[in-house]
């Protein structure tokens, strides 16, 4: 089974696997324009345009869930108080 193409056998089990999972997830988020969410802060756009809110928010939304996806259940619950940064992605 994959997720973004990101097939399970691949997902983070910890440690052991950390640096050949980091290769595929930055591949990964790299395929589906997100890459710029790990490695820079990306400014929330103005309140005043709606349109940009929801675009972001749904960028947002994307990177979060192909992270969560790429790792094994046990490290989820780690990442369930993390933030995420807020911004807008690449069209």
């Amino acid at each position: 089974m994959s997720f973004y193409g990101l097939r399970l056998e691949y997902t983070l089990e910890g440690s052991l696997n950390y640096i050949a999972w980091k290769d595929r997830m930055e591949a990964m988020l790299e395929d589906n324009r997100q890459k710029d969410f790990i490695y820079h802060d990306i400014p929330k756009p103005p309140t005043s345009n709606t349109k940009d809110l929801e675009d972001s928010r749904k960028c947002v939304a994307k990177a979060r869930r192909i992270i969560v996806e790429g790792v094994r259940d046990h490290i989820v619950s780690d990442l369930h108080y993390k933030e995420t940064p807020f911004g807008m992605c690449k069209t």
